[in-house]
């Protein structure tokens, strides 16, 4: 027998459901005030039951229907329609930031005593209140999405989820968790590649190869030893990798009793961040390699969305039905480029992400970041958008619990929301990276840029 709660629980979720999945794209408070005639007045009634004869206006009936449409929409997966991403059958966009150190970081090397930290790498896990920090300001700034390279890759030293091959350290899931834990808490959605084709902190490709013999490194960049395709091309090598992958999916976040591979917060694998082979930028991936990495994950995550993680868009891999996304990098911002990708993704009627982008409007060579984009907005905002994202690189805030102190990295790319120092002219291009991100949403916000607490709240309601 249902409680007078249970049932009106079990009424309201149904009725939000349904709203949600026949109504145009909007607020959630927009989808609570459209609850009329019957189904508003059984709700009151229900709720009227409840509380014992208290007064239940529309008003206070939005109360406890908002959350409930907020949570049917965190748990609901994000889907590809052609060149569409949905969310319960609404079109969707994901446009957000680059937060590469959730996972593990490089940029904070005076720890507290006792604190896990490897010196030869500067490697240490960040302070859950630096990850809830940047949580709310992703919020305060429009972002949808967050793309992390550490929430997928974390191989070779000490700290990784796996130091050495087929040794795993799962102390190193409680960063990830909570980061998981807290994009969803606060209606943000996650990519993350799974391995780095560059030889950084966190490991990528390099460290599978030594761990099988073949010792080589990345440190010029232009060009490596050609033993580095065995990456793709080993057979026991791309076994290892996908013990990894499995490892890393299957695993079950306390905070929510799902695994990744369940959590509709993480919406999309990318097969890698930035890979090629020999030779800087050749993107050359092997197709093989690309759907048999693309359909692991589709097998042990069928519902996860893949994006190509080769540097640049591979049209070679227009051939692999399983990847969903293409991508591609800009610095510095360039239109030509960004016409070209997008038109040939079209041809294919997948979906397109500018996956990292410089906005710091330095590099006089730079296509302005208003131009670049209106480029993405005009694409978006198409019937069929193939633009359904773009991320900046890359955002980080105060070394939580100290919140008098900024983190700072030194590739000049690190946007510092809300920091004193700011120039002029940075605080002019976060304005700039804001507003467009809310007009992703379809809402329009001025230059102010709020403040944005430290840490902040651990959840929010503010999602759909």
């Amino acid at each position: 027998m249902l409680s007078h709660f249970s049932l009106f629980a079990l009424v309201t979720i149904t009725t939000a459901q349904s709203i949600i999945q026949s109504s145009p794209q909007s607020s959630p408070s927009t989808y609570a005030y459209s609850l009329a005639g019957p189904l508003e007045g059984s709700l009151k009634s229900l709720l009227g039951s409840i509380l014992k004869g208290a007064p239940v206006t529309s008003q206070v009936l939005n109360t406890f229907l908002e959350p409930l449409e907020v949570n049917i929409a965190r748990n609901s997966y994000v889907t590809r329609d052609g060149s569409a991403l949905k969310l319960n059958g609404q079109k969707w966009e994901g446009s957000g930031a680059n937060v590469y150190w959730l996972g593990l970081d490089e940029n904070v090397v005076d720890v507290p005593p006792g604190t896990p930290f490897y010196a030869p790498l500067n490697a240490s896990y960040p302070t859950f209140g630096r990850i809830t920090e940047v949580m709310n300001t992703l919020q305060t700034m429009g972002a949808r999405t967050i793309r992390s390279q550490t929430l997928g890759v974390s191989v070779g030293n000490p700290l990784s989820l796996e130091p050495d091959l087929n040794v795993f350290n799962d102390d190193a899931f409680a960063t990830i968790d909570w980061s998981v834990y807290q994009a969803r808490q606060h209606g943000l959605r996650i990519v993350a590649p799974l391995i780095d084709n560059y030889d950084y902190y966190h490991g990528g490709k390099f460290t599978f190869l030594r761990w099988r013999g073949v010792n080589i490194s990345s440190s010029d960049n232009s060009h490596v030893d050609p033993a580095v395709l065995q990456f793709y091309t080993n057979p026991t090598i791309v076994s290892d990798f996908k013990n990894y992958i499995k490892h890393l999916i299957t695993h079950v976040n306390p905070y929510t009793g799902l695994t990744y591979a369940e959590d509709p917060t993480i919406f999309a694998y990318e097969t890698g961040n930035e890979l090629g082979g020999p030779t800087f930028g050749d993107m050359y991936v092997p197709n093989n390699w690309t759907q048999d990495i693309a359909r692991f994950i589709k097998t042990l995550a069928p519902k996860k969305l893949i994006m190509d993680g080769t540097y640049g868009v591979n049209r070679s891999h227009f051939s692999v039905p399983e990847i969903d996304i293409f991508s591609d990098h800009y610095y510095p911002p360039n239109n030509t480029k960004l016409n070209a990708d997008i038109a040939a993704v079209a041809s294919t009627n997948r979906v397109y992400s500018a996956g990292e982008f410089d906005w710091t409007g330095n590099n006089p060579s730079a296509s302005s970041l208003d131009s670049f984009f209106n480029i993405i907005e005009s694409a978006q905002n198409k019937t069929e958008p193939v633009v359904v994202m773009d991320q900046f690189w890359s955002l980080f805030m105060h070394d939580v619990p100290d919140c008098t102190r900024y983190v700072n990295h030194s590739d000049g790319f690190a946007l510092q929301y809300g920091n004193p120092a700011n120039s002029a002219m940075n605080n002019s291009q976060i304005a700039m990276v804001r507003r467009h991100l809310f007009r992703m949403q379809g809402v329009q916000v001025g230059d102010y840029l709020p403040a944005v607490p430290c840490p902040g709240p651990t959840a929010e309601y503010t999602y759909l």
